[in-house]
């Protein structure tokens, strides 16, 4: 398996034979929005152009609508036949932006020779859910492959320690800029809830994204490993890639 962060949630995921793009946000820098009523973001530029990005791309995969996940700058490069996998809740809206092969997930599907599961998770503190509205994260499984699990745009919530009780991930990547939305969060996972993957998910390896790209953030790759480098029994288990990194790993390894 390999994962190679694009910028902030956007991925590229090598699995079972396949190559998946993660929650693509093509927007160019100042180009999006503004989450906290200042900076624009993206704060920064991909590190590669929309043609390298979507070179060999098998599939699409959408967690949920937000901007910073799938975007009209997103929407325009891709190709209408392009395979889009999403949640049966949002297939209606994806296809009404003119794609052809859209697959709403209820709970699972397969892509080849992968199994995609959907889910659950709360985008922050009760009191925004239903500003935030639903999202989704994904559970990889294929053979001689990791189990990965994807979790999206969620923080720590019975919802996530189930899935990781239940399926015993060996790759959890989880959104780790924190981010609050008038005042409240976080809406993602932040240090503190980062470590407590590491802890409920002790044989799991982390990567740590969604970082650096969005004005309402309130963690950081810098506050993130200041954080872990304080605890060094935790350390060698989280990875946080710089945009464009590329990360190759197997179930009880992992190469950079």
């Amino acid at each position: 398996m390999q994962i190679q962060l694009v910028r902030s949630a956007t991925v590229r995921l090598r699995f079972g034979g396949r190559t998946f793009l993660i929650d693509p946000w093509f927007a160019a820098k100042g180009e999006g929005f503004s989450y906290a009523g200042g900076e624009m973001s993206p704060l920064v530029e991909m590190p590669f152009p929309p043609e390298q990005i979507l070179k060999d791309v098998d599939a699409v995969l959408i967690s949920h609508l937000h901007s910073d996940h799938f975007d009209a700058a997103a929407r325009s490069a891709l190709s209408r036949q392009t395979p889009i996998l999403c949640t049966a809740r949002d297939a209606p809206a994806v296809k009404a932006f003119g794609f052809g092969q859209v697959r709403g997930i209820e709970s699972d599907t397969r892509f080849g020779d992968v199994r995609i599961k959907l889910t659950e998770g709360r985008h922050g503190p009760d009191e925004v859910l239903e500003e935030m509205g639903d999202v989704s994260g994904f559970l990889f499984q294929a053979a001689d492959e990791p189990v990965l699990y994807w979790a999206g745009d969620t923080i720590l919530c019975d919802e996530v320690e189930e899935i990781i009780a239940t399926h015993q991930p060996n790759v959890i990547v989880v959104h780790a800029c924190g981010a609050d939305w008038k005042g409240t969060g976080p809406l993602v996972m932040d240090e503190a809830m980062t470590e407590q993957v590491l802890r409920v998910a002790p044989e799991a390896q982390i990567v740590a994204t969604h970082l650096d790209s969005v004005d309402h953030a309130t963690a950081t790759r810098t506050s993130l490993r200041a954080h872990f480098a304080a605890i060094p029994e935790l350390k060698t288990r989280v990875h946080i890639p710089e945009d464009g990194e590329m990360i190759s790993m197997r179930k009880r390894s992992v190469d950079k």
